[in-house]
């Protein structure tokens, strides 16, 4: 059982109002509303959450503002797809959350059901005969998906999917064990489990605009992707922190760091935020850096500019935008165990859960596109 951590009354959460973080403009994708419902839509249709309770809770996540915010560029049609592979990945994240164990879950057999959803040849269903829940709606999102998609594209997402879903069996470790991580390790864990390196493959599929396959491979663009996902990891443990110390969770940033430097939580925070200030500046280099490579490269396209620069701006939209969703979402605002489910049936066919999808109403007037 994982034993909470006592919560200090006077934490400031907040980077202070100078903080450069703030200097990245907030954006706002016109179909906020839209993806509110289509997150419901997807959770009614595979029977994600464990009740009324639970579906509220989803609602109240604001799981549809979290994608307006970081998506800028999102085509109106590829708003379903979208909308499902983030319900997919809160639903997953709190069921790992509440088990005891990776084994007491069935990690081994659940990621190759995952990653079996997760077919590189793109337009084809997988079955859904005894195939839990969590798998039947993946393979239904990456069918949408992936059609829409290169092969170099599927294999990146495909990398970072297998890598977010390891790193559950590493995270059940630390709970199990009541281990902290070193800061060095953490920091490439966290990469892994916080679900954002395919969220920033997800940028290209929401504008329809994919960087060249060899761009992936500069030094300039990953530096910014590693940047802007620590960001936006690092920033969310500070705003999930009194969630995570009530729930005994041993995987955060700044226990991490509080440990290490043997300081104060407050301390820890502080010292978080400087670290955020550095990578957010490390990312603005880079980006100069590139566009100077851009502007020296024979044969680029005029469009290959445009997605370069589409997914620059999508990474700073996810940097700026995780912080102002965090502050509306009763995720973080509310500091209490209620999670989205605990049924390891979602995970595990053997527990004798039908994994047969049931229409919604948007269903029945249509299958959302």
């Amino acid at each position: 059982m994982t034993t909470p951590h006592p919560v200090p009354d006077d934490l400031r959460l907040l980077p202070s109002p100078d903080h450069i973080l703030y200097r990245l403009p907030p954006r706002m994708s016109p179909y906020r509303a839209e993806l509110e419902q289509l997150i419901l839509d997807w959770a009614d249709r595979y029977g994600l959450v464990d009740g009324p309770r639970a579906r509220q809770r989803l609602a109240d996540t604001h799981l549809g503002e979290l994608i307006a915010r970081c998506y800028p560029h999102l085509r109106a049609e590829r708003l379903a797809p979208l909308a499902g592979w983030f319900t997919w990945a809160f639903v997953i994240d709190d069921l790992y959350d509440g088990c005891e164990s990776a084994e007491a879950i069935g990690h081994t057999r659940a990621t190759l059901r995952m990653l079996a959803a997760l077919s590189l040849r793109s337009g084809e269903p997988s079955p859904a005969r005894d195939v839990p829940p969590l798998a039947v709606e993946l393979a239904e999102v990456w069918r949408r998906l992936a059609v829409q998609q290169s092969l170099e594209w599927q294999m990146r997402f495909i990398t970072h999917m297998g890598q977010f879903l390891d790193a559950f069996r590493y995270e059940a470790v630390n709970r199990e064990h009541r281990h902290v991580p070193s800061v060095g390790g953490y920091t490439q864990l966290r990469r892994a489990s916080g679900g954002i390196t395919p969220s920033l493959d997800l940028l290209e599929y929401a504008a329809g605009l994919e960087v060249p396959s060899l761009f992936h491979e500069s030094e300039q663009l990953r530096t910014m992707v590693n940047k802007a996902a620590d960001v936006v990891v690092w920033v969310n443990d500070v705003l999930s922190l009194k969630k995570e110390l009530v729930l005994g969770e041993v995987t955060n940033g700044v226990l991490a760091v509080s440990r290490e430097l043997c300081c104060g939580i407050q301390d820890a925070i502080d010292h978080v935020y400087r670290r955020v200030a550095r990578d957010i500046d490390a990312f603005l280099r880079a980006e100069e850096s590139l566009t100077t490579l851009c502007g020296t490269w024979h044969g680029l396209r005029e469009a290959d500019r445009v997605a370069i620069s589409a997914f620059t701006d999508g990474m700073k939209a996810w940097m700026r935008g995780n912080l102002e969703w965090a502050l509306s979402s009763h995720r973080y605002l509310e500091v209490d165990t209620l999670r989205l489910t605990n049924n390891p049936a979602l995970l595990n066919p053997r527990a004798g859960l039908n994994p047969s999808p049931t229409p919604t109403a948007t269903e029945q007037t249509g299958d959302p596109r």
